[in-house]
């Protein structure tokens, strides 16, 4: 079976709705270890901010975990 490549769209669109666009910050992260890049989406609500930071684990295929040689074993 062929993996899934999850785009970066694909999962922001996933865990935040469409309303909320015009209300997320994107910044890219220097994640020591992290070769392949990591992005910090940032919801800014009236109460407090959401914060989901994704991982690229391949081009095409972003996760909500680091890669496995990144984690902790």
């Amino acid at each position: 079976m062929a993996p899934h490549h999850t785009s970066l769209r694909e999962l922001v669109n996933k865990w935040f709705d469409l309303s909320d666009t015009p209300h997320l910050r994107f910044t890219r992260l220097h994640c020591p270890g992290v070769d392949c890049g990591c992005v910090r989406v940032e919801l800014t609500t009236s109460t407090r901010p959401l914060v989901i930071v994704f991982f690229r684990h391949q081009p095409g295929c972003w996760r909500l975990f680091p890669p496995s040689h990144v984690r902790p074993r």
